[in-house]
């Protein structure tokens, strides 16, 4: 009867062990920089991962929403600040605005401690996967990389980070390399 009994946890113990690794396989491995194309927009970022973040920016500056009419969509318009810093005037729907905590450094006590940014849904392909997901509008020409992805969007990507490395996807695996992008590798 031991001898049933301890077989019969000894046998759960290795399926739960196996069923527990069995999504191990689909996570993708990314580094502390990844390249990222962003299809609405046709452009090819290098992206800083960053788990500490929660959620996707892009630089972009100039950003002003224009209300929709009736039932149609809140629109915004901003330049978006291409990896050659020139700049492009996009329009796209407003998904909502989200509240960003800024830096002690970044504001003066009389100022507000955070910053309230424009959203929009786009689609991120990293590594060959595509991934719809929320992107707010900042403006980065101060930091080292132009885009920045939290960990809402790798929690999309099913995505691990091994902060010893950088660029370990394939960016070829994703469509349409960025004219502007060639030019500055």
């Amino acid at each position: 009867m031991r001898f049933a009994v301890f077989t019969l946890l000894f046998t759960n113990a290795i399926l739960f062990t196996a069923a527990s690794h069995a999504d191990d396989d689909s996570h993708q491995i990314f580094g502390l920089s990844e390249y990222v194309y962003i299809e609405e927009l046709g452009v090819r970022y290098k992206a800083k991962i960053d788990t500490g973040a929660e959620s996707a920016s892009i630089n972009a500056i100039n950003a002003q929403v224009e209300k929709g009419k009736g039932k149609k969509d809140d629109i915004v318009h901003f330049d978006l600040v291409l990896p050659d810093d020139s700049l492009k005037s996009v329009s796209l729907p407003l998904s909502k605005h989200i509240r960003i905590k800024r830096r002690a450094a970044d504001y003066d006590e009389d100022e507000k401690d955070y910053s309230r940014r424009p959203v929009l849904e786009l689609t991120l392909c990293i590594g060959g996967n595509s991934h719809k997901v929320e992107v707010n509008l900042a403006d980065r020409r101060q930091f080292s990389k132009p885009m920045l992805v939290g960990s809402e969007p790798l929690t999309a990507f099913n995505a691990l980070v091994d902060p010893s490395k950088k660029y370990m996807q394939d960016k070829t695996l994703c469509t349409k390399q960025d004219k502007s992008e060639e030019q500055n590798e």
